[in-house]
């Protein structure tokens, strides 16, 4: 990778925004108690920062194309820094959604742009080696967002928490500037409106085909794990610490691939990893919907980590080289695609759960990841 990339910063960057994601997870029960509401209200404060996220891709994207990738990143960050601080003295819970969904906006240009911008300045072959590394800061937002949120939030309450959080967006955002102007800028070749560039990309056979691969890996690999919680739960009694250790392991599986993806890419290749990946999603959906002994729930729940980030892995490079001459604007698209496909993937499967049961949706989950890795491992690249 050219040395001018601030890829250390970006691997920051990824993780701020992980855990804009994740921090709101263990304090919903504060949030509610602090404004007099109920559980399910303060869950507007997940739901409005994620809906945010997907949504804001479309304009964000283009504009990293038109006035430059880093340069938006770093307003980006700054920018989701002072919603976040604004959200830690949130006077109202409708304040409180208002403030995390435009954090949640702003955070949509961190992560799809600074792939982009990877992918500007890192040749094909050795892309997914060096997204690998990059996405070890949403592994570790992943994996430490949640649990370290909860902790500070026993202890001095969730406003402090978001504030800090917001103050190291903040504070993020200095390097990043200082990057972006030491990198130097190349001039924008984005000139199209963005409209006309989206039309573009979907006039192209393979961005199509990525784009749907996309959507159904999001509706049902990335779909899957939101309902895995209660069924562990349900299933073998198991309680919400033990769950959440369960659940663990399938970080500490896309932590793992981080660390050895270079080498998983030269051994193996693209259609290599699509196969493996793609198996490796099938035996975990089906372990799971086969209900194994407790004693495996772990390594299922690794298995299927790793297994996810080797095949998303690939689509995700994939994603970086569907526009090249619009960057941003084509992984705006891929992660649209892939936000869109999970909200309908959990749409479908909390209408059909009643009637399927939790072994059913995880097995019908399992003979639809067949088909798309099937359709992923024959899918020309190009």
């Amino acid at each position: 990778m050219p040395s001018q990339t601030p890829l250390p910063v970006l691997i920051l960057a990824a993780f701020l925004s992980g855990a804009g994601m994740r921090i709101a997870d263990p304090l919903l029960a504060a949030v509610a108690t602090d404004f007099g509401a109920t559980i399910s209200a303060a869950a507007a404060t997940v739901a409005g920062f994620t809906f945010a996220y997907g949504i804001a891709q479309l304009v964000l994207g283009p504009l990293g194309d038109r006035f430059g990738k880093l340069t938006l990143i770093a307003v980006c960050m700054a920018c989701y820094g002072a919603a976040t601080v604004a959200s830690a003295a949130a006077p109202s819970l409708e304040a409180l959604i208002a403030l995390r969904a435009l954090a949640g906006a702003f955070a949509g240009g961190l992560i799809p742009v600074a792939i982009a911008l990877i992918g500007d300045t890192t040749p094909y072959a050795d892309r997914q080696a060096t997204l690998g590394r990059f996405m070890t800061g949403m592994v570790f937002a992943n994996l430490m967002a949640a649990p370290l949120a909860g902790v500070a939030g026993d202890i001095v309450g969730w406003r402090p928490v978001f504030a800090v959080l917001g103050v190291m967006a903040l504070a993020a955002a200095i390097p990043l500037w200082r990057a972006a102007r030491a990198m130097g800028q190349p001039p924008p070749r984005a000139t199209t409106s963005a409209l006309a560039r989206y039309l573009a990309l979907l006039g192209r056979p393979a961005a199509r085909r990525l784009l749907l691969l996309a959507g159904v890996e999001g509706g049902v690999a990335f779909g899957a794990p939101p309902f895995l919680g209660a069924f562990l739960v349900e299933e073998y009694g198991l309680s919400y610490a033990i769950t959440g250790l369960v659940l663990g392991a399938a970080g500490l599986g896309a932590l793992v691939y981080t660390r050895i993806a270079g080498r998983l890419v030269a051994r193996f290749g693209e259609r290599g990893l699509l196969a493996w990946g793609g198996v490796g999603l099938v035996l975990w959906l089906g372990a799971i919907a086969a209900a194994p002994p407790a004693s495996w729930l772990g390594p299922v729940s690794f298995l299927g980590g790793f297994s996810l980030v080797c095949f998303h892995g690939v689509l995700q490079a994939r994603g970086s080289e569907i526009a090249p001459e619009s960057r941003a604007t084509g992984m705006a698209a891929f992660a649209f695609s892939l936000f869109v496909g999970q909200a309908i993937g959990a749409a479908i499967a909390g209408l059909t759960l009643p009637s399927l049961g939790f072994r059913g949706l995880f097995a019908a989950a399992a003979v639809v990841m067949t088909a798309l890795a099937l359709a992923a491992r024959f899918s020309p690249a190009k």
